[in-house]
């Protein structure tokens, strides 16, 4: 499967697992507008069929077998041992975060605060190694940053209680914030995963990218997981 990608790495089982980022030059990824405009945009990046979900901000995992799977499925992670499946996450704000393996196992996961708080991080980890996997390495892509994510204080000791003193932190007027990519680290750290490449930039600053919080953008950009078999 050619496609592009932003990220790459040759696995010590032979296969290669890529990821790609997309901003809003690649189109609106979002899955609330009509499936045949989003499966054209979709095939026009990666053609093959996708793998998708409602993502609603829980700790659930699917498990994808054969490409297209679970389109529309209510869950916000998924993994797989198959390649050549595009499994993507769509993103404005909150942060996907792909999980590596050395084995033939890859997994995608939704990231905002209250999918962390559920444990997707923790969940995907854990079904990823019950497949063979041991993730070892994350791809963390596009989200807000602190700068731009007031947040509520209530919420936020929630989240300090869980994670730790160190995802608090303040907006560029003083106010109080979380730091999510802070959190992916604590949560993918918890979970031995020490490898871990941002290779986004803040939603909320960039104008390659949309955002929920400061833009009020419905459009999303995604994160896109694969596996690819030895040539």
């Amino acid at each position: 499967m050619k496609a592009k990608h932003s990220w790459s790495k040759t696995l010590e089982c032979g296969s290669t697992a890529k990821v790609l980022s997309t901003d809003s030059s690649y189109g609106n990824l979002s899955i609330s507008q009509p499936a045949d405009r989003l499966h054209e945009t979709q095939r026009r990046i990666i053609d093959a069929p996708w793998s998708y979900l409602k993502q609603v901000h829980g700790g659930n995992v699917l498990t994808i077998r054969n490409p297209g799977d679970h389109q529309g499925v209510e869950a916000d992670g998924m993994i797989s041992t198959i390649s050549g499946i595009p499994m993507a996450i769509q993103v404005a704000d909150c942060a996907p975060v792909a999980l590596i393996c050395e084995t033939p196992v890859i997994g995608i996961l939704h990231a905002g605060w209250r999918g962390l708080l559920a444990g997707i991080v923790q969940n995907a980890c854990t079904e990823m190694r019950n497949l063979g996997g041991d993730p070892m390495a994350a791809v963390v892509g596009p989200c807000i940053y602190p700068e731009h994510y007031e947040f509520g204080s209530v919420e936020l000791k929630h989240m300090m209680k869980e994670f730790g003193p160190t995802v608090k932190s303040v907006t560029k007027s003083g106010t109080l914030a979380l730091d999510i990519p802070e959190v992916v680290r604590i949560a993918l750290r918890r979970n031995n995963v020490l490898d871990v490449d941002f290779i986004g930039d803040c939603t909320a600053s960039s104008e390659k990218l949309w955002s929920h919080r400061v833009g009020g953008n419905t459009e999303r950009q995604a994160m896109v997981a694969w596996l690819e078999e030895p040539s």
